[in-house]
């Protein structure tokens, strides 16, 4: 009886359980299967938790776009889109969202709608898509791209921040003729300050969606090339675990070992070696490896190389040329359910006129919004160097700050649930009953930066990388030259073909950053691997 191929897959998220539960159902058992966790969870970047009695995730969230999503698809078929109970984000608060400036202004929606049509067109365009606007609009919007695409394309690297800062400029020059009056009832505000302060409320939104700290690292060229499937954006009534609980439900007991943290991957001999933090090797013929890109870009820079021989040139460059950024959840539970869903507008940093109270990891939050209707609990997102400040903060200093900010923008009172006096107010209200003080009870954030096992929370394309660098993730090793039948040098007869392989969200050149991209991910390397073994799937 001929031996069993051994496939080693590192990592039980979206892309190595669906590899896993791929290879497994459609090889016949011809495999000697096993997947290697290092962490006491299967899921990965999705962990379906609990918090104050309400089902929330910590880290994936949505199924972005219905149409055609196989995460969507799976969802369906398990019955998991609904539930008796209420869970995080199944209805849209964000439609009935009130807008404050700092200093206790509640801005009016027309004015808000504006901004968010103009940056939302922006970035369609930026992505691509063609606009429905009104014809008056669509010339107007013409004249606008046409001046932030030859400003952004002036530099040595043009970048999505860069095109965005200058449509809104190109904006500004066709409506203002040189003035900037202030805006009534909105205190020292002017009207560019205002407008220019919304635009980036929504930009602060952008980067929550990309991971970037900022979005002039994000790359111009490259963000018409991400695709998006059609359809609403939803999130999954019985937690996004239940997604990958059905993927591993297949696989045999013992095929998932958790708590198996891989420390080297010994390359290019007849088979491949795997060291574990225990002291433990094993040994396989295949390894798909579907770890974070920020855990591979620190496994190409430390001293104990992860890789034995290290990676390839062109495999190395492109994981450091990528980008990989940190995104984390702050969940707020609050005294009563009354809270409504808002949007905060931050002065520029530089202005005379901000609250020097507000912490600095608080400025570049965009939304704070109960995750449904009916519940006390609050969500908000932080991205890049607020997100890893985030996670090194007591939940008192938590609390502090989002009281403190709430008061200073809102006007509203808030208290700790332990206070026993009062803050001052300012101007405006959050709901029509302007006695009762809302507390904050309790805070639950994620931490994905400073987890060993993932590093941050998902890639983008950086200026100075392309989406080639998101194929050459993809690409197995040894990399093997057809034509001279050699593999890096080697004589091709003494190197097995797909010793490592890889998946992962950072390996899909259009659907990067997505579940939905680290499943295809997955399914590509297995099919890869069965299409070697001539199995028919």
């Amino acid at each position: 009886m001929a031996k069993k191929a051994r496939i080693v897959i590192i990592g039980a998220g979206m892309a190595g359980l669906t590899a896993a539960n791929k290879l497994y159902t459609s090889s016949n058992n011809m495999f000697e299967l096993s997947v290697v966790e290092g962490g006491s969870r299967i899921g990965g970047r999705i962990n379906t938790s609990e918090f104050s009695s309400e089902k929330i995730e910590m880290g994936a969230t949505w199924i972005h776009g219905i149409g055609g999503s196989p995460v969507y698809r799976i969802a369906k078929e398990t019955g998991s889109l609904v539930s008796d109970e209420p869970w995080e984000c199944m209805d849209s608060t964000i439609d009935k969202a009130k807008t404050f400036a700092e200093g206790g202004f509640e801005i009016e929606p027309s004015i808000v709608e504006s901004i968010s049509g103009l940056f939302n067109a922006l970035m369609e365009l930026a992505q691509g898509k063609e606009i429905s606007q009104s014809d008056a609009d669509l010339a107007r919007l013409a004249d606008i791209y046409e001046t932030a695409t030859r400003v952004c394309s002036n530099g040595s690297s043009s970048s999505v921040g860069s095109f965005l800062k200058s449509g809104f400029d190109a904006y500004w020059d066709s409506i203002s003729n040189g003035g900037d009056d202030g805006v009534k009832g909105y205190g020292k505000w002017s009207r560019k300050s205002l407008e220019e302060a919304i635009f980036t409320m929504f930009s602060n939104t952008q980067r929550t969606y990309t991971s970037a700290d900022d979005l002039s690292t994000l790359d111009f060229t490259a963000e018409s090339e991400y695709q998006m499937f059609p359809g609403e954006e939803i999130t999954i009534a019985k937690g996004y675990l239940s997604v990958i609980h059905h993927l591993a439900s297949v696989l045999p007991q013992g095929v998932i070992q958790l708590n198996r943290k891989v420390t080297k991957i010994e390359w290019q001999s007849n088979e491949v070696k795997l060291h574990f933090s225990d002291g433990s090797v094993v040994f396989a013929d295949h390894v798909i490896v579907t770890v974070s890109l920020g855990v591979l870009k620190a496994g190409i820079e430390s001293d104990g190389e992860l890789f034995s021989p290290p990676l390839p040139d062109f495999k190395s460059d492109a994981i450091k040329r990528l980008g990989y950024g940190v995104v984390n959840k702050l969940f707020v539970e609050m005294s009563q359910r009354k809270f409504p869903s808002l949007q905060l507008v931050f002065d520029r940093e530089d202005s005379e006129f901000r609250f020097v109270k507000i912490p600095w990891w608080m400025r570049r939050t965009a939304t704070l919004t109960p995750i449904h209707s009916n519940s006390k609990v609050l969500l908000s997102w932080f991205a890049g160097k607020e997100a890893l400040e985030l996670e090194k903060l007591t939940d008192e200093e938590i609390i502090d700050g989002v009281m403190t900010t709430i008061s200073c923008l809102t006007g509203k009172e808030v208290e700790k649930d332990t206070a026993k006096t009062s803050r001052p107010l300012t101007n405006g209200s959050l709901n029509d009953d302007d006695d009762e003080v809302m507390k904050i009870t309790k805070v639950l954030k994620s931490k994905w930066g400073s987890d060993p096992l993932f590093r941050g929370s998902y890639s983008y394309v950086a200026v100075g990388s392309s989406g080639d660098d998101l194929d050459a993730m993809a690409e197995p090793l040894p990399k093997i030259n057809k034509k001279v039948g050699q593999v890096n040098g080697h004589d091709q007869a003494k190197v097995h073909e797909l010793q490592v392989m890889f998946a992962g969200e950072a390996t899909h050149r259009t659907h990067y950053s997505t579940t939905h991209g680290a499943y295809y991910s997955g399914l590509r390397e297995a099919n890869r691997l069965l299409k070697h073994y001539k199995c028919n799937f």
